[in-house]
């Protein structure tokens, strides 16, 4: 037996003996106090001899009984050695009161020894329950020793009897010392099992943290693959979108090249005005005023001014909305943002491929603020924006709806397109399904936005009525834990 497995055995027997010791110590308080109680109202009711005589010895074990009860509910430690009253208390105890009986009615004496000898052998056959043997072998030496000192003073018990008792006492010192060795020996046998399954469990820890922790690595690189497609498709998507995006920015740069030419003769004019006014000539500085139509040309100035404050207002909008939608999404911060300004921004990266066919009707609510992971949310409304817009052919509408509830706001994006298939609906969100030809799509739009709405632990519904069009629907909390 290794060092665990006898620690775990002597631990197993040590809470044995305890339990053992308390429930005898409880056993022997009860049955002595109600002996007590008993025997008071038997010498009180009636004439029994030797009952009053008896009393004393009674109140004084009862008196000692329930003293060691109360100590070792007080010490559960002196329990462990409570086996020692076994021999030094009950044992003589026993000894004395059936003496005085032998007494009181000496004509019964042999029969008192019998009741004796038969109260030893139960304490013999307790003392095994202290799961020692040094108990055991005291007990039943002790009460021997005082059972000879009993039929010696009981003249009609004969020698024969004292053998007979000897070996009584031998037989069940022996029998208990069996009990207390296979009592032992089934303890031996549990703790080895429980050693087996704390063994066998411990194993299962070991393996359970190794899988735990493949788990876990194999999970950040799904995690980091998952990234790299999300960024890998969004890339995908700017290159599709590019050609649009430059004529978009193209459009505002032209205004502005085209605004300067204007603005220089305008500026060279005035740099001529203000050169004869400080040469003195003031009165042909004011004819080439008049001449010059500046009163006029102010107001020129003015328009060509807003059509430039517009063209970089353009522009910058058309940088910023790209800057949100190619921002990585791992390490992005959460923050509150205007849902109707992602929506404007995703309309903004896609107003090329809208051209002048797809109208696109705003139906905003008050308060769209949100928290959320904007560049996220302004990829799942490229990727709805973009499939409206394939499913339209030729003239078509497209309608944005916000409505904030209580505790979410609810987004949607409904086109006139041609619709989905009710075979196609439940696949839609796939990874890599995909309806168009090969080389118009990857098949992820869909399955991302679905992920999106995910980590923002949304929701996204879609309806459809081939062929009058489709309407997706992301519910997104207000506060997300």
């Amino acid at each position: 037996m290794g060092e665990r497995a006898r620690d775990l055995l002597d631990a197993a027997l040590d809470t044995e003996r305890l339990r053992n010791a308390q429930g005898l110590l409880a056993l022997r308080a009860t049955l002595t106090f109600t002996f007590l109680a008993l025997s008071a109202v038997l010498a009180s009711a009636s004439d029994v001899p030797g009952a009053r005589a008896r009393l004393p010895i009674l109140a004084a074990y009862c008196a000692i009984s329930l003293a060691l009860y109360g100590v070792s509910r007080w010490r559960p430690e002196i329990s462990a050695h409570s086996w020692l009253a076994i021999a030094l208390l009950d044992v003589p105890v026993v000894y004395v009161f059936q003496r005085v009986a032998m007494r009181a009615v000496p004509e019964h004496a042999v029969l008192v020894a019998a009741m004796t000898l038969a109260i030893y052998l139960l304490l013999v056959m307790a003392a095994q329950l202290a799961i020692r043997r040094t108990y055991l072998i005291l007990t039943a030496i002790t009460s021997y020793a005082l059972l000879l000192m009993l039929f010696a003073a009981a003249p009609g018990v004969p020698r024969t009897v004292w053998l007979d008792a000897l070996i009584l006492a031998a037989a069940a010192a022996i029998v208990g010392s069996h009990l207390s060795t296979r009592h032992v020996a089934l303890l031996q046998k549990l703790t080895a099992k429980q050693q087996e399954v704390m063994t066998l469990n411990e194993g299962l820890e070991r393996k359970v943290a190794e899988r735990t922790q493949e788990l876990e690595a194999t999970l950040r690189e799904l995690r980091q693959a998952q990234a790299q497609v999300v960024h890998a498709e969004k890339m995908a998507s700017i290159g599709r979108l590019a050609a649009g995006i430059a004529h978009e920015i193209n459009n505002p740069l032209n205004f502005i090249a085209n605004s300067l030419p204007p603005l220089e003769a305008i500026f060279a004019h005035a740099r001529a005005v203000l050169a004869l006014h400080a040469a003195g000539e003031h009165e042909e500085g004011a004819r080439q005023m008049e001449l010059r139509r500046f009163a006029a040309t102010a107001v020129d100035i003015d328009d060509v001014l807003r059509t430039l404050r517009n063209g970089v207002q353009r522009s910058r909008e058309i940088v910023a909305g790209l800057t949100t939608f190619a921002r990585r999404d791992e390490g992005e911060p959460r923050r509150e943002v205007d849902v109707g300004r992602l929506l404007d921004s995703a309309v903004a990266l896609l107003r090329y491929e809208f051209d002048s066919r797809i109208e696109v009707v705003r139906r905003y609510c008050a308060d769209g603020l949100l928290q959320c992971y904007p560049g996220a949310l302004v990829q799942l409304f490229v990727n709805l924006l973009s499939n409206a817009s394939q499913a339209i052919e030729g003239r078509g509408t497209i309608t944005l709806t916000t409505v904030r509830e209580p505790h979410a706001l609810t987004i949607s994006v409904e086109d006139t397109g041609s619709g989905i298939s009710p075979d196609a609906l439940p696949k839609i969100f796939e990874p890599f399904f995909t309806t168009r030809e090969v080389g118009r799509g990857t098949g992820l739009g869909l399955s991302i936005a679905h992920g999106i709405v995910e980590r923002h632990q949304g929701s996204i519904r879609v309806e459809s009525k081939p062929p009058r069009g489709t309407r997706f629907d992301v519910t997104l909390p207000l506060q997300v834990d």
